[in-house]
C-alpha cells in the first residue's frame, strides 16, 4: 500500500511540476522574443512607440497566467507596459529584480521574492531579464508579473481536502500552500534535510504537520527554476485499515514465527522471492513514465469532454439569459459581460492545461501531424529555425501508440534542451522507417548547430537524457548521443 501510494504521489507531484515548468518556460521564451524585437531601439523611441506597447499586450494574450509585461530603463523607471499607451511612469529601484540585474553582469533570468504589484495591487512573482548593450553595460530590463492567486487556483484544483500541495522557493520558503491548513510561509521542517540528501526529487514519511497529522510527502525540483513543488497526503488515513489488519493477524504471525525460522526450505523461498522482487523493481520503475502518460491522457480527456463542455454550456445559457432580459441597467449588463469573460478565460486556461497534459493531435491524426504542430508552436515561442522531415509512409501506416508517444516526448525533450542549453539557431528533425514490414525500425535524429554537451550545464542535460532512455527501455529502443563544437545529434532507433 505504501509503495503504491508513493508512486501515485510521485505522479501527482510530477504533473504539478510539469505544468509550473511549462508556464515558466513560456515566460522565458516571451522575454527572449521581446528582447529581440526591441533591439536596438533607444529608450526615447520605445517610450514614444505605441507599437511596442501593443507588442507587449499581444505577448500577454498568449500568457493567460501573466499580470503585466513591462519594460524598465537603466534608471529604474517603467517606460512601456502591456496595460495601455502611454505607460504610467513609476520607479522600481526598490525592487529586488532591478537591483539584481543592475549589480550582476549576467544574462540569467531572475525570479524574485513575492511582492505587491504596483499596477494591480496583488501579490505576484516577477520574472525578469536584463537588457545589455554591446559592451555588456546594463541598459534596463524586461519583466513579467505572475499573480500568486493563479498558482493558488492551480494547486487548489489538484489537491483533495485532506491533502496539502505547496509551491516553495529553493530556500524552502512557502509561496503557495493549499488548502491553507498550515497557514505559514515558514520553511517546512522536512525541507532542508530532504533536499540536501536528494536535491531533485524524493518522498518523505512521518512528517508531522501543525495539525498533528503524519503525512507522506513527495517533492520535486521545477527544472532549473528556483522552485519546488510538493504534495502531501494524510498517512494516518492511508494506513488506518492496514494497521487494523496488523492487529488482527499479529498473534497468528507471532505463533508461527518459530516454525518459519526453523524451516530451511522457507528461507530458501524467501531468498528467491527477494531476488525476484529486485528484478521486478526495475520493471516497475521503467513503467512509471507509461503510467504517468496514461494518467495525463485520462485527465486531459476528462477536462475536455466534461469540464470544457460544461463551461461552453454555461456560456450559452448566460447568452440566453441576457437575450431574454429587457431594459437591463448598465451595472447588470457589465456584470453579465464580466461573467462571460471569466467563463471564456477559464475555458481558455482549461484548453491550455489539457494540451500540456496530452496533445490530442497525437491520438487523432498520428505522429507526423503532432510533430508538425509541436514544431510550429516551438518555432513561434523560441525563435529557432527548425526543419522537420518525416517519411510519408509513417503517416499512412502508423507505429504502435506506445512508440508514437515515446518518439513525441523524446522530440519534445530534445527541443527543450536545445533551447535552454545549446545556444543554437537552427535544428533538424528527421524521422524515417527502415527495413521490411515484419522487422521495420523507426530512426529518429534531432540535430542542432549549438555548443556541444561538454560546454552545457550537464546536470540538467543528464536529467533529460535519462528520461529519454527510460522511455525507450520498455520498447527495446536504442539511444545514441554524438556531440562536438558544431552541435549535438541525438539518434534513436526503435521497432515500429
Amino acid at each position: 500500500m505504501i509503495s503504491q501510494s508513493k508512486i501515485q504521489l510521485r505522479q501527482k507531484t510530477a504533473l504539478l511540476e510539469a505544468y509550473v515548468s511549462k508556464l515558466l518556460e513560456a515566460n522565458d521564451m516571451v522575454l527572449q522574443n521581446i528582447a529581440s524585437e526591441i533591439d536596438p531601439m533607444p529608450w526615447p523611441e520605445i517610450i514614444a512607440s505605441e507599437r511596442v506597447s501593443k507588442l507587449l499586450a499581444t505577448q500577454k494574450q498568449y500568457l493567460k497566467h501573466s499580470g503585466v509585461i513591462a519594460l524598465v530603463n537603466q534608471d529604474g523607471s517603467l517606460v512601456s507596459y502591456s496595460e495601455g499607451f502611454p505607460a504610467k511612469s513609476f520607479s522600481v529601484t526598490d525592487r529586488d529584480y532591478y537591483r539584481f540585474h543592475r549589480d550582476n553582469p549576467s544574462d540569467a533570468t531572475f525570479i524574485g521574492e513575492p511582492l505587491i504589484g504596483r499596477v494591480y495591487g496583488k501579490p505576484s512573482l516577477t520574472m525578469s531579464k536584463s537588457l545589455r548593450g554591446p559592451d555588456g553595460k546594463f541598459e534596463g530590463l524586461i519583466l513579467i508579473t505572475m499573480p500568486i492567486e493563479y498558482f493558488s487556483r492551480l494547486f487548489k484544483g489538484a489537491a483533495s481536502p485532506s491533502d496539502v500541495a505547496q509551491l516553495l522557493r529553493d530556500n524552502g520558503k512557502v509561496i503557495v500552500n493549499v488548502p491553507f491548513l498550515e497557514g505559514s510561509t515558514a520553511v517546512p521542517p522536512w525541507f532542508p534535510d530532504a533536499v540536501s540528501e536528494h536535491p531533485d526529487a524524493g518522498v518523505i514519511q512521518n512528517i508531522s504537520s501543525t495539525e498533528g497529522d503524519d503525512r507522506l510527502v513527495a517533492y520535486r525540483k521545477v527544472e532549473e527554476f528556483p522552485f519546488y513543488v510538493s504534495y502531501g497526503i494524510d498517512e494516518g488515513k492511508l494506513l488506518s485499515g492496514w494497521r487494523q489488519s496488523i492487529r488482527v493477524y499479529g498473534a497468528v504471525l507471532a505463533a508461527a514465527l518459530a516454525a518459519f525460522m526453523a524451516t530451511a526450505w522457507l528461507a530458501r523461498r524467501r531468498s528467491i522471492a527477494l531476488v525476484y522482487s529486485n528484478e521486478s523493481l526495475r520493471e516497475v520503475s521503467e513503467r512509471v513514465l507509461v503510467s504517468q502518460d496514461d494518467e495525463r491522457r485520462s485527465i486531459a480527456r476528462d477536462l475536455h469532454d466534461s469540464t470544457g463542455q460544461h463551461l461552453i454550456g454555461a456560456a450559452m445559457e448566460l447568452a440566453n439569459v441576457k437575450s431574454r432580459m429587457r431594459d437591463i441597467d448598465d451595472e447588470t449588463s457589465k456584470a453579465l459581460a464580466r461573467t462571460a469573460e471569466l467563463i471564456s478565460q477559464s475555458n481558455e486556461e482549461l484548453r491550455t492545461l489539457s494540451y500540456l497534459l496530452h496533445p490530442p493531435m497525437l491520438d487523432e491524426s498520428g505522429l507526423p501531424n503532432a510533430l508538425e504542430l509541436l514544431v510550429v508552436g516551438f518555432e513561434e515561442r523560441s525563435g529557432l529555425e527548425i526543419e522537420l522531415r518525416v517519411s510519408p509512409e509513417i503517416g499512412t501506416k502508423r507505429p504502435p501508440p506506445g512508440v508514437e508517444l515515446a518518439i513525441f516526448r523524446i522530440v519534445q525533450e530534445a527541443l527543450t534542451n536545445i533551447y535552454r542549453h545549446s545556444r543554437a539557431r537552427t535544428a533538424t528533425i528527421r524521422l524515417v522507417r527502415q527495413g521490411s514490414d515484419s522487422s521495420s525500425m523507426l530512426s529518429l535524429t534531432v540535430k542542432d548547430d549549438g555548443v556541444g554537451i561538454e560546454r552545457r550545464n550537464r546536470k540538467y542535460i543528464g536529467v533529460g537524457l535519462s528520461g529519454m532512455e527510460a522511455r525507450l527501455r520498455p520498447l527495446d529502443g536504442l539511444l545514441d548521443i554524438s556531440t562536438g563544437r558544431k552541435g549535438t545529434t541525438i539518434s534513436v532507433k526503435v521497432r515500429g
